[in-house]
């Protein structure tokens, strides 16, 4: 039977950001009207700026305004424990033009950016056998 390891190794922000550059998912969360707010998203990252893009009308759209977020991407394989997880936080604003993400159809024509303020994120040890 395995049992957990409590170990966690903290990042430095320039392997944050390598992490990142290889994901193409995250989570943006933010405080809305109907309270704490978590939407998934597909991002692309350039000159230490996330962006993503979203629909008019859309939840995400209100973002355009200046608003404080998190933001957060994971990898960790459930059987083994072992996994990383970064956490970024800042402002967003709407991106002037197109902003291209991978993984996303012409139908969502509002970017958004967030200029990340803060940047952190640690690694998971596993399970002990």
């Amino acid at each position: 039977m395995s049992e957990p390891v409590d170990y966690f190794s903290r990042l430095s922000a320039e392997e944050c950001w390598s992490l990142l550059s290889g994901a193409e998912v995250g989570r943006v969360a933010w405080h809305s009207e109907e309270g704490v707010t978590v939407i998934p998203v597909n991002f692309s990252i350039a000159d230490s700026v996330i962006t993503f893009r979203t629909r008019e009308g859309a939840k995400l759209a209100q973002l355009t305004q200046p608003t404080e977020v998190a933001f957060e991407v994971d990898e960790i394989d459930l059987e083994t424990a072992i996994g990383w997880s970064v956490l970024a936080r800042g402002t967003t604003a709407a991106v002037a033009g197109t902003p291209s993400v991978s993984g996303l159809a012409g139908d969502r024509p509002v970017g958004i950016a967030l200029t990340v303020r803060t940047i952190s994120g640690r690694v998971l040890s596993g399970y002990r056998k």
